[in-house]
């Protein structure tokens, strides 16, 4: 998926000013990727996105915690630690990890990610490791992922949220842009968008038609008949979109 326009359209969030907001409150998060903003001592939010529900409260003005479940299949646990480094730049580290709620397994996330602007217009770049383990969990294979994500607010009640992720060990890459409409009070908003995803699929080499039906090609013309053979050995990689409606939900508690 070529995500250039994408960030060079992020890029048109720096931030010019910063005036204080109610809405500030929710700048921790985009649709899920985090930003490097914290959540205030003893607030918290509920967080909805599409299976995921979140829950995460402020410990300190630094250091925030919280429980998860991806569709009630499991169950997750999260910690972060942010600190502003400069007056328009923030950063935070912290790390997701679960068990499933039946079976053997676990899967985690430690990341890192830096915010440059203010909760109302910013910018934010991410890393973290996605890994899993455990006979019963998803045949996926661990590796590093990588985000980019912004937000600009537009009017009292409205903005405009994307990230991109991209996952290294399966070659995933996925996007999802979203209009923000805040509540009157600010305390709960919806994101509104669309998620795409691009993922390869690798196909074994389709080399012809066996009429005799020995295993061996014996003709490349359809019309006469015969078994398909195919060379499983030899793997030709396709490219498969995924597009779905995306709908989210916060409520700052």
């Amino acid at each position: 998926m070529n995500t250039t326009p994408l960030l060079l359209a992020l890029s048109l969030f720096a931030p010019m000013v910063y005036a204080q907001d109610v809405r500030d409150a929710h700048a921790s998060r985009y649709a899920f990727a985090p930003s490097g903003f914290s959540i205030p001592k003893d607030s918290a939010y509920l967080n909805v996105v599409g299976p995921l529900v979140d829950f995460q409260i402020g410990i300190t003005d630094h250091f925030s915690a919280g429980i998860g479940t991806p569709l009630f299949l499991g169950v997750y646990g999260t910690a972060s630690y942010g600190i502003k480094l400069a007056p328009q730049f923030h950063a935070k580290i912290g790390a997701l990890a679960g068990v499933p709620v039946t079976g053997k397994g676990h899967f985690a996330l430690p990341f890192a990610v830096g915010t440059y602007g203010t909760p109302s217009s910013n910018l934010s770049a991410g890393v973290g490791y996605l890994s899993f383990g455990g006979e019963d969990l998803l045949d996926i294979n661990s590796g590093i992922a990588f985000n980019a994500s912004g937000y600009r607010a537009f009017g009292s009640r409205f903005g405009f949220t994307a990230e991109v992720w991209h996952f290294t060990s399966e070659d995933v890459t996925a996007i999802l842009p979203a209009i923000r409409i805040f509540s009157r009070r600010s305390k709960s908003y919806f994101n509104v968008g669309f998620l795409n995803a691009r993922y390869p699929e690798d196909e074994p080499t389709f080399l012809g038609y066996d009429t005799n039906f020995d295993g061996i090609v014996d003709t490349q013309d359809p019309s006469l008949g015969g078994n398909h053979v195919y060379d499983y050995e030899n793997l030709t990689r396709t490219w498969k979109r995924l597009t779905l409606p995306a709908f989210t939900f916060a409520y700052y508690l």
